[in-house]
């Protein structure tokens, strides 16, 4: 199981590391310090917290020597992570710094080294954890199944971990958590977020955290509350990256030295390391990726025909990097979305100014509606309704899984009550009873796993739940069939009139399919999302092909990111961006 998990994490990961452009022209030499020495437990505590988990001795060859053991740079993350003696690691950061792009490659590399049945490492979006309500191994449990519908199926047994087999995988300690961005969750929970990953991973247990560093550091010495590390961690900060670097990375984007697009950014290369707005912007990778965007042609683009870089040198326009991180921002959606040359298999569906005013919209949901979080998911887009409208969606499949026991209950009264009054009880119990068998047959249906070594995302986890709908809606009626085929062949056995086949075989198929579409609308969201963007579109909110529109904002544009089931936009800073424009 764990084996099948590592080919699908590692499927997933590769494949949105290609997607967002991680190694092209090349991966991103970023550098990294030793974190500060108050943020991350001392070395020799480290190194006996080793001995004492793991039985070592305290002079094992593979652990680094000293604080600054796990200082490095580029590839060597995977390296660094193993001479942590106790394999907790915490990666600190700047807005935009890298810290996603560097657990990606730290998990692609532990997963390129895994031996079978070892730990499998998982990157778990911190922004969708409560602390205060939800326990670590719960929540974790449940985004491995929402991510892998497979690990809902029942622990194998005769392992005694009871319930799902992704919580039997966190318990056993097959899974290596990636948790990316503390700095992600409320200010008021980051404390209590620590202190509960410290009571639930057990001693020797490895991880990876990510933040940023000053929300780290805040959240290490709480306004109320005693100071708290996360237990056997060390830490890494990551640095400002090399102008050399910075500016080979821009010229090798734009076609390389010697082109004509490469020679625009020749001003702006002079100035990087300087200390100056630009330079400060185009530091990170976050300003590099949209620096190359705004700035760089495709190969079907001239680049007489884009801004030129050097207008980032204005320090009338923009005297502040603030002020260049605005620019480079706003400048960005109208890059990702220029038109590109007609193509039969991709047609450009939408404008720069449609999929603005989209994005616009689905930033103003996270940020408002959503308190903050940067997980975009298809089954919250009812909640981005208006008011009436969410009452409108909601309220049937509120009724419906309110009132379905209730329903199913009178349904067999009423057929008893039918069946005594046409002298036929035997009839009319039959049929109430076929309720029962119909449900129980169709939430098996339902309990049929896809493959576990395949990755799912949004798209597939949408599918499904349309085709659970669909199946129980289908599957209803033909138990319709078969129940009322049932009461044709009891009755003339109980002495009573054989009842026209025809009519009661299609009373039978109408009854099976409503109970079915009703069993579908509490068991799928599907139907509710479908409302919610029908009235979306209708509205002007949102395109007509909303998954569509995602997928291309992902998969062409770079403006999406996915982390399992669900989308992100490219970085937490462009979503509050976003959110403060006007739709």
């Amino acid at each position: 199981m764990a084996d099948l998990l590592a080919q699908a994490v590692r499927q997933q990961w590769e494949a949105e590391a290609q997607v967002r452009r991680l190694n092209d022209p090349f991966p991103l030499p970023v550098e990294w310090e030793a974190a500060d020495a108050d943020l991350v437990e001392s070395w020799p505590h480290l190194r006996e917290l080793a001995r004492d988990w793991s039985g070592l001795s305290p002079a094992n060859s593979t652990w680094a020597a000293d604080p600054e053991g796990p200082a490095g740079k580029g590839g060597e993350i995977a390296q660094v992570f193993e001479r942590i003696p106790t394999r907790r690691l915490v990666v600190l950061g700047e807005p935009g710094a890298g810290k996603s792009m560097l657990l990606i490659r730290l998990l692609l590399a532990l997963l390129e080294h895994r031996s079978p049945g070892g730990l499998v490492p998982v990157l778990f979006s911190l922004a969708s954890w409560n602390p205060a309500r939800q326990d670590l191994y719960a929540w974790m449990a449940d985004q491995l199944t929402q991510d892998h519908p497979a690990l809902r199926a029942p622990a194998d047994p005769p392992q005694p971990s009871p319930g799902t087999q992704a919580r039997a995988l966190l318990e056993w300690r097959l899974i290596l958590p990636v948790l990316d961005g503390l700095d992600e969750l409320p200010q008021a929970v980051r404390a209590l977020a620590l202190h509960a990953i410290n009571q639930v991973l057990p001693a020797g247990q490895p991880l990876v955290l990510s933040s940023r560093t000053a929300e780290y550091r805040s959240a290490l010495t709480p306004p109320a509350g005693v100071t708290v590390l996360l237990n056997g961690a060390a830490g890494i900060r990551l640095l400002p990256l090399d102008p050399a670097k910075a500016a080979a990375y821009l010229e090798r984007d734009a076609g390389g030295i010697g082109t004509r697009a490469a020679a625009r950014w020749s001003r702006v290369t002079a100035s990087l390391g300087t200390g100056t707005p630009t330079s400060q912007a185009l530091s990170t990778p976050l300003g590099l990726f949209l620096a190359r965007t705004i700035y760089n042609p495709r190969p079907d683009e001239h680049p007489a025909d884009l801004a030129h870089p050097d207008e980032l040198l204005d320090q009338s326009r923009f005297p502040t990097r603030e002020d260049i991180d605005t620019h480079l921002f706003a400048a960005f959606i109208p890059a990702a979305y220029r038109p590109p040359p007609p193509h039969p298999h991709h047609p450009n569906r939408w404008t720069a100014q449609q999929a603005q005013h989209t994005l616009i919209f689905l930033a103003h949901h996270l940020q408002h509606t959503l308190d903050g979080t940067p997980n975009l998911a298809w089954w919250q887009l009812p909640k981005a309704l208006p008011k009436g409208g969410l009452a409108l969606a909601g309220g049937l499949a509120a009724v419906l899984m309110g009132g379905l026991p209730f329903g199913i209950a009178n349904g067999l009264g009423a057929g008893l009550a039918f069946g005594f009054a046409a002298g036929r009880p035997a009839t009319g119990l039959t049929a109430g009873l076929t309720a029962g068998p119909t449900a129980m047959l169709m939430g098996g249906l339902n309990s049929v796993h896809p493959d576990l070594d395949k990755a799912v995302g949004p798209g597939a986890v949408l599918a499904r739940d349309r085709r659970t709908f669909s199946v129980m809606t289908f599957a209803g009626g033909l138990m319709g069939v078969l129940a009322f085929g049932l009461v044709l062949a009891i009755d003339p056995l109980l002495g009573n009139p054989r009842a026209n086949l025809p009519p009661t075989l299609a009373y039978g198929f109408a009854f099976g399919l409503t109970f079915g579409f009703v069993l579908g609308l509490v068991r799928s969201v599907w139907m509710e999302f479908l409302v919610a963007q029908i009235g979306l579109a209708v509205l002007g909110r949102v395109p007509w092909r909303f998954m569509g529109f995602l997928a291309d904002a992902h998969e062409r544009r770079g403006v999406l990111r996915q982390v399992g089931a669900v989308y992100q936009f490219r970085h937490l800073d462009l979503q509050r961006y976003l959110a403060e424009r006007q739709p």
